[in-house]
């Protein structure tokens, strides 16, 4: 008996934070007999370790490499995109080339959109927009929810420009699109490539370079945050549902799928700090010391004061009702865990810059 031939996937962002621990999660489960995985990279090297996982590895320029990406997503059926949310000609490119895939099988196609919970973030600090809100991606429209943010907040946003062109694009060229929306991650990575390097490693780097934790202003943006091992199940089970055709998985315009397991909020993370910073000897004492959005700026190399206000400032909070409910995600890391890794990276890199 003939085997059938194995479902292409094609992966952008592999030698990242999030695409390479979802590739790890793939390679790692039994589906992968299943599977045909090709991950684009820039250099000889990450394609050399990644063949040897039995991935397919094919060099490309960059982002903006159009042809590239659009040859390599006409020979997939699904294509997970976890290089950058912002990036709007390499989206283009994948749904182009999957609507060639699937004007060529007679098959639908899927594209796996990364975003990020910013979408629906408020301003505390500045006060320009205070929203307590906790949004659901069940209860509420995200794709209307976020053309409504853009008009009051016109071209602040390009993950939200992006997801836009990704669904309206997708509806025109007739492929299935879902937009992954996860909050503040935290876990080391998985993948070969990075760890990862995030809010709270910047918060730390911060705090060490002051010998004092600090917090943007009062600290109140509140945040959802994941585990990136939880994140990585949910890409899984979405991937799963996509090659089961399970009926009732909603793309398009409802294809939003929030990605959460408790919140934490930058005062929170900052008090935590203190403390591990204290007990280890790195801080005399736990006090919090503040800065002002000019100096989050300055310390975090952003562009603007708006920048760092939105990645060290901002508060974003959303349920992920959708996984929970139609995919039956079950997310097990939570507050322990993020506080376990607070200290974690307290401790390492306060022990690295000693160590220099």
């Amino acid at each position: 008996m003939t085997e059938p031939n194995p479902t292409r996937i094609l992966l952008l962002g592999a030698t990242g934070y999030i695409g390479g621990s979802i590739l790890t999660h793939l390679i790692n489960h039994p589906i992968a007999d299943t599977l045909s995985i090709t991950a684009l990279v820039r250099k000889p090297y990450q394609a050399s370790i990644l063949k040897d996982a039995g991935v397919i590895p094919l060099l490309f320029k960059d982002l903006d490499d159009y042809e590239t990406i659009y040859d390599a997503a006409r020979e997939a059926d699904v294509v997970i995109a976890a290089a950058s949310a912002r990036h709007e000609g390499s989206a283009k490119a994948c749904l182009e080339g999957l609507s060639e895939r699937s004007k060529t099988t007679g098959q639908p196609a899927h594209y796996v959109h990364t975003s990020g919970a910013s979408i629906i973030g408020d301003w505390p600090v500045t006060g320009t927009r205070v929203d307590e809100k906790t949004y659901s991606d069940v209860s509420d429209d995200v794709f209307e929810l976020e053309k409504m943010f853009e008009r009051e907040e016109a071209g602040w946003s390009p993950v939200r420009s992006v997801n836009q062109l990704v669904v309206e694009s997708g509806e025109r060229l007739g492929v299935k699109t879902y937009i992954v929306v996860p909050p503040l991650i935290f876990g080391p990575g998985t993948g070969s490539f990075t760890l990862g390097f995030g809010q709270v490693h910047m918060m730390v780097q911060a705090a060490l370079k002051r010998k004092q934790a600090v917090m943007v202003g009062a600290g109140s943006g509140v945040w959802s945050r994941i585990h990136i091992l939880d994140l990585t199940s949910l890409y899984f089970l979405l991937t799963q549902a996509i090659l089961d055709k399970k009926p009732d998985l909603r793309s398009g315009k409802k294809g939003f799928y929030f990605v959460e397991n408790g919140t934490s909020s930058w005062k929170g993370i900052a008090e935590r700090i203190s403390v591990v910073g204290k007990k280890i000897g790195a801080f005399e004492s736990e006090e919090v010391g503040k800065m002002s959005l000019g100096e989050a700026k300055e310390e975090f190399g952003y562009g603007s004061e708006r920048d760092a206000e939105g990645v060290v400032g901002s508060s974003a909070r959303i349920k992920a009702d959708k996984a929970r409910q139609l995919l039956g995600w079950s997310p097990t890391r939570g507050e322990g865990e993020f506080l376990e890794e607070i200290e974690d990276v307290v401790t390492a890199m306060f022990q690295q810059g000693e160590a220099e």
